[in-house]
């Protein structure tokens, strides 16, 4: 069962929020959520007991501003998702920081081409979100990271795809896949590689963080 969840922050301590209606499926309750984006966080999956198994958070960048961005971090604390961009020089969560505090798995929405602001056609969005969710697994295998590097290369806006899945990497992730990840970096397409150079001057962005953990 999913339902709507609501995320706020009460005298520091992240609350959840629970919308009573329930939706079989994620695609149907995430098509719902982002008819009101701006009421809800995201999508809560609750397993046959009742308890709430894991959040799936929209990949939309602060509906409010209409950023056509995909969100790659939360604001720390009012937990507003948000691009790369929108966040800089702000103190943000990564996902995987957000699920350690909330104490419950956490990942990011699929791009659902047919609602939202992403209703055109996006050859992008599907790369971003295939890059994000094979990551952890096909970092450590020369081809995919061959194929992932040409990847970028036709398509650069689906880089938010790799800063997705290098940030969601666990620290203890990032220590066992430390030489694959700077292997990945030193193969970078010219454009990409000499962005996320850049950005490792703040450390705290999600490019810098992508840029720092891919040993540039």
């Amino acid at each position: 069962m999913f339902r709507l969840i609501q995320l706020h922050a009460q005298h520091g301590v992240p609350r959840i929020g629970v919308d009573p209606d329930g939706y079989g499926s994620e695609r149907a309750a995430i098509a719902r959520y982002r008819e009101t984006p701006a009421t809800y966080f995201g999508v809560g999956r609750f397993d046959e007991s009742g308890r709430l198994a894991e959040i799936i958070m929209d990949i939309e960048c602060n509906p409010a501003n209409g950023c056509p961005n995909l969100a790659v971090v939360v604001h720390a604390e009012t937990f507003q998702p948000l691009c790369d961009t929108c966040s800089f020089g702000l103190e943000v969560l990564s996902v995987a920081e957000l699920s350690d505090r909330l104490g419950v798995a956490v990942r990011l929405a699929p791009v659902m081409a047919s609602s939202g602001r992403h209703a055109a056609p996006d050859d992008s969005c599907s790369v971003t979100n295939r890059i994000a969710r094979e990551l952890a697994t096909g970092i450590e295998n020369p081809v995919w990271r061959m194929e992932l590097c040409a990847e970028l290369a036709r398509t650069p806006a689906a880089v938010n795809g790799l800063l997705i899945g290098v940030g969601a990497l666990s620290h203890r992730d990032v220590l066992d896949l430390y030489p694959a990840l700077c292997a990945l970096g030193s193969q970078l397409p010219g454009l990409v590689h000499g962005d996320l150079t850049r950005a490792t001057a703040r450390p705290l962005s999600p490019a810098g963080v992508a840029g720092l953990r891919l040993g540039l």
